[in-house]
C-alpha cells in the first residue's frame, strides 16, 4: 500500500534504486522503462530464499516508499514495510516525516511516498519476495516490492475503489471465527480489507470497523460493503507465476485485496 493522505493518495510502490539514475549521465536513465527498471530495482534489493512472518490481527505498521527515476513515466517506488521485524505507530510515522528530506536524499529518490500508520486485519502473514533492511527514523524496514508509480497511484493515489494490479508474493491467513470485512462490486467481485488507518477517518477502530457502510459517502453505484463471521481459514495469495494482487483503497484510506477473478487469488469467496 501513505504523507499523509495527501501524499498517500498521490503515489504508492515499490522500487529499485539505481546509481545510474543519478549519476553523471542521465541519458540511460531517460531511455529505460518503468518495467526495466521496475526489473533492475528487484535485482538490486531482493534478497534471494529471505522471508518474514508475523502474528494479527491490529499488527501496526506505515511504510516508506523511495520513488526512483526521472519521471512520472519511469518512477518506480521501492516500498520498504517493518512487518516481520519491527512496529511502526502514528508517533514513530510522525518522526519519520520529520527526516522525510533526509530519506530522499539518502536514497537518491526524486520523493518519497510515506504511508501513515496502519493496522493489519489479518490473523498470520508470510511473505516470500524480501529484501535489503534500512532504518527510517526510529523504525527497521524490509524492502518487499517494486511497484511503477503510475500503477499504484492508479489503485489508491488520485481516487478510490479502483482496484489495479500489484505485485505480491505473500499470503493472507484469517483464521475460523475471525471478522472480515468486505466490498462486494456489482459484477461479483470481493474485496478483502487487508488494513485499516485511522488517519483520516479519526473515530476508526478495530471494534468499530463494522459499522463502515454507515460511514461511506463515495461508494461507487452497485458496490456494498458487508461483514461475516469466517466459518474457515480464509487465505490470499496471489498466484504464481506473476503474483499479481488486485489492490484497492476506500474513501477512509483502509485498503482491500481481491478474491475469485480476476486472479483467483483466494481459497474461497466469502
Amino acid at each position: 500500500m501513505l504523507q499523509e493522505s495527501k501524499a498517500a493518495r498521490k503515489t504508492i510502490a515499490m522500487a529499485v534504486a539505481l546509481g545510474a539514475f543519478f549519476c553523471c549521465g542521465h541519458a540511460a536513465a531517460e531511455e529505460m522503462t518503468a518495467e526495466q527498471n521496475m526489473d533492475k530495482q528487484v535485482k538490486a534489493h531482493l534478497i534471494p530464499g529471505q522471508t518474514l512472518t508475523a502474528k494479527g490481527p491490529n499488527y501496526q505498521f506505515c511504510e516508506v516508499a523511495p520513488i526512483m527515476g526521472t519521471s512520472m513515466d519511469n518512477a518506480v517506488a521501492n516500498f520498504y514495510n517493518p512487518t516481520g521485524l519491527d512496529h511502526c505507530t502514528a508517533e514513530d510515522f510522525e518522526k519519520i516525516v520529520a527526516v522525510k528530506d533526509q530519506i530522499i536524499k539518502e536514497t537518491g529518490a526524486i520523493d518519497v511516498f510515506l504511508n501513515p500508520s496502519r493496522h493489519w486485519t489479518w490473523d498470520e502473514f508470510e511473505i516470500f519476495t524480501v529484501g535489503d533492511i534500512k532504518q527510517f527514523g526510529p523504525v527497521k524496514f524490509a524492502w518487499m516490492a517494486a511497484i511503477p508509480a503510475k500503477t499504484m497511484e492508479s489503485a489508491v493515489g488520485k481516487s478510490h475503489y479502483n482496484p489495479a494490479e500489484i505485485f505480491r508474493n505473500n499470503t493472507y491467513t484469517y483464521k475460523k471465527g475471525t471478522r472480515v470485512y468486505l466490498l462486494d462490486m456489482p459484477d461479483g467481485k470481493v474485496l478483502v480489507m487487508q488494513s485499516w488507518t485511522n488517519h483520516v477517518n479519526k473515530g476508526e477502530t478495530a471494534e468499530n470497523l463494522k459499522d463502515l457502510g454507515n460511514q461511506f459517502k463515495e461508494l461507487p453505484p452497485g458496490w456494498k460493503f458487508r461483514t461475516r463471521v469466517l466459518d474457515r481459514d480464509l487465505t490470499i495469495t496471489p498466484p504464481a507465476p506473476d503474483h499479481l494482487a488486485w489492490v484497492t483503497m476506500d474513501e477512509f484510506m483502509n485498503t482491500y485485496q481481491g478474491c475469485g477473478d480476476p486472479n483467483e487469488s483466494c481459497n474461497y469467496v466469502p
